[in-house]
This record gives structure tokens, C-alpha cells and sequence, in this order.
């Protein structure tokens, strides 16, 4: 008669290994500001992106592109393809060889404790939301604000109906936790000054959270520089806090167009935009949008596939999602009346999982009698470098 495993023998079966480590055969882990960050094994990224990240004194794991996370297991499921008997094995457990009712109970077991961190996550977010709801009411209008200023200097023209945009003109930038006599931790305002925020609009319509990115108080405004404090590395100038995941940041045109644009950055659909009025095309029935990163532009992947050239640490191929969208994702809530749809794609970005992320959009978003159409600045560059670089 075979035995069953309990729960606790599972946590023990999975402490028997460090995710860090796990993690580590697949991408280079690094602190940064108190955490562990890295870019994705999964999905890739831009070099040094720090889209992955170990969480809960390295319990779980995060991606903020794929979107993905999980524990050890759902780790080895997906970096090894195991099913979840294989991943208890690999660390070392061992399960009834025909107690598939055992089995079940286990895998149960799992999705119910991820249902559970999923639920304290969502109430997080819900606190965040609100928060940053309070910031995004106090704003300035975009106009005549330094925020203005700052995508001018860029070569851009601000729509006077904007409605995405705003000017925080003391917006605090968070980087690493302190812990005080009594073991509370809290966050490090690293930074406070002007931002551009942008509201993500949730595909029910409200408002998930805000894209911040930080400029200087001069005259002309750019992006601020900050470096970490204990390692001196250059930080991003941008954040997104919230939900974003299948929201967008509305930069101009009707609730209902005929015609959408829709980019993965507020500098490159800006300048798509710029380029229109400058050229004087009609664009009465055209919206402008931004995703806030290829991830939510295109969405989940059915599944992931071996990079043509990129290497993990141990020589294997990282896994990056493929061209294919899955159906339990509906991405971005694209409105019925869109006819033609044109997807910006960054020439600037690793170009495989960019080209798999735009096809996927494509196939994603089609509809019948739905133009869609892909559109990719020239190699190592973005619609804002083709913008000025006209200019």
C-alpha cells in the first residue's frame, strides 16, 4: 500500500534546493537595491532588463513580461518542461508509482496555495491602485508642464486633447527597503521630483496604475540619471506601478476608432502621432495607443521555444515565447469598430522575440474584415530616432 506525501513533506521536498541557484543555471542573477533581478530565461529582453525577479526571501519567482511566476516547481515545469511528477523527482522526492489520486491531491494542493498568493497579490495591487489613483488626481494637466516640455524637446508634438498624460511635479522614486530597530521594513525614496505619468486603462474601462517616467527640473527636461547607491549601476528613469497587464495608456483619438495605433512606449507612438500632423495625414478617426511594454502589447504565448542564438549561463538556448497567442489571454481590448490596426514594433529591441511578440499581437487581435498591419523602425533604432534624426 502505497503512502501518501503530505504537504509539509512536499515544503521540505522543495527546500531541499535554492531557487536562486535553479534560477542561476539559466540566467545571471544580480542585487539591486535589496533584490534578486535578472532578465527573464524565458522571455529574454533587452540586455540587463530586469523584468525577473526572486520574491519572498526566495520562496517564488516573477516576470513582469511573460507574464509568469510561481515557485521551484512551477519554475522546473517550465524551464525543463517536466510535468509535475517529474519536478518533485528532480529535487529529489519521490512519488507513488500508481496513485494518480495521490497525484491529483498533490498538483490540487499547488494550484490551491497559488490561487491563495495570487489573491494577496491582487489585494496588494488593489491597495496600489488606489494609491496611485490619489497621485494621478493630483497631476497637472500635460500642458504647459515640464513633462510637455520634455517630450518637445524629443521632436514631439502633444495632442491637445491628451488625455493619458499628466505632469506629478514631486513623484517619488522607490528603490530598496531599510530596516528600522524593530525589523519593519520600508521602502527608500531614492529620488523625489518631476514625472510624466501615463493612467493604464484596464480593459474594463478604470484605471489599473500609472507608467512614471522621471525628468529633470531644468528648462529643457530629460530623463533623470540615478545610480544605485551600494553597486553604482544606472537605474531605469521609468517605472510602472499597478496593473497593467492587458491596459493601455490612451495618448489621443476617439473611444471608438476606425483606425488604431498601437506601440509598445508613450515616445514611440508619440512620434508616430508627430508625424502624422506634420505630414498632415487625416487622422479624425484614428487613436494613438501605448502598451507599456511588448509583453502586454502582444500578450501570452501558448508556449515557449529555443532562441536561435541566444545562450543561457549553461550553454543552452534561452526559451522565448513563440508566435503563438494563448487563447485563455485576450491581451488588449481593441474596440469592435477598428478596421485597421498597425502595430509599432522598436528596431532597437532583440529582434527574434520582438518579430514572435508582433506576429503573435497580429494573430492575436484578428478579426474578420480587420486590417492589421506590422510596422518596425530601421534596425537598432525607434520611431522617436527616425523622428528626430528627420528633423
Amino acid at each position: 500500500m502505497s503512502r501518501r506525501l503530505t504537504a509539509a513533506e512536499l515544503e521540505e521536498i522543495k527546500g531541499r534546493h535554492s531557487l536562486e541557484k535553479v534560477v542561476g543555471e539559466y540566467t545571471k542573477l544580480r542585487k539591486l537595491g535589496g533584490r534578486l533581478v535578472g532578465a527573464c530565461p524565458f522571455c529574454g529582453g533587452n540586455k540587463g532588463a530586469q523584468r525577473f525577479e526572486i520574491l519572498d526571501k526566495g520562496a517564488s519567482w516573477t516576470c513582469a513580461v511573460c507574464p509568469a511566476g510561481g515557485d521551484i516547481i512551477t519554475f522546473l515545469q517550465k524551464a525543463k518542461g517536466l510535468d509535475f511528477r517529474g519536478a518533485i523527482e528532480w529535487l529529489g522526492g519521490e512519488l507513488p508509482a500508481a496513485d494518480p489520486e495521490d497525484l491529483k491531491r498533490l498538483q490540487d494542493a499547488h494550484d490551491k496555495k497559488r490561487a491563495a498568493r495570487e489573491k494577496t497579490e491582487e489585494k496588494f495591487r488593489e491597495a496600489e491602485r488606489k494609491r496611485l489613483w490619489k497621485v494621478w488626481e493630483k497631476a497637472f494637466l500635460i500642458h504647459n508642464t515640464r513633462a510637455q516640455a520634455y517630450l518637445e524637446g524629443r521632436g514631439m508634438v502633444v495632442p491637445d486633447d491628451c488625455p493619458g498624460l499628466r505632469c506629478a511635479d514631486d513623484m517619488p522614486y522607490f528603490h530598496g527597503e531599510e530596516v528600522d530597530e524593530r525589523g519593519r521594513r520600508s521602502p527608500i525614496v531614492l529620488h523625489r521630483g518631476p514625472a510624466m505619468v501615463a493612467a493604464f486603462i484596464r480593459p474594463d474601462g478604470r484605471f489599473g496604475g500609472l507608467h512614471i517616467t522621471w525628468i529633470t527640473e531644468s528648462a529643457a527636461p530629460v530623463k533623470i540619471e540615478l545610480h544605485d547607491p551600494e553597486t553604482g549601476e544606472l537605474l531605469k528613469p521609468k517605472k510602472m506601478r499597478g496593473s497593467k497587464s492587458g491596459a493601455h495608456i490612451w495618448l489621443t483619438g476617439p473611444k471608438e476608432p476606425t483606425r488604431l495605433f498601437v506601440a509598445e512606449g508613450i515616445e514611440t507612438i508619440g512620434s508616430v502621432y508627430t508625424a502624422m500632423v506634420q505630414a498632415q495625414r487625416a487622422i479624425e478617426d484614428t487613436a494613438f495607443w501605448a502598451a507599456g511594454d511588448l509583453g502586454n502589447m502582444a500578450g501570452r504565448s501558448v508556449k515557449t521555444v529555443p532562441h536561435p542564438k541566444l545562450k543561457r549561463p549553461n550553454g543552452r538556448a534561452v526559451s522565448v515565447p513563440n508566435d503563438q497567442p494563448d487563447p485563455d489571454d485576450p491581451g488588449l481590448s481593441i474596440p469592435d469598430s477598428v478596421e485597421e490596426l498597425i502595430l509599432l514594433g522598436d528596431g532597437d529591441s532583440e529582434p527574434v522575440l520582438t518579430e514572435y511578440a508582433m506576429t503573435r499581437a497580429a494573430r492575436r487581435y484578428a478579426r474578420e474584415g480587420r486590417i492589421i498591419r506590422i510596422a518596425f523602425a530601421p534596425a537598432g533604432q525607434d520611431f522617436n530616432d527616425v523622428l528626430r534624426g528627420a528633423a
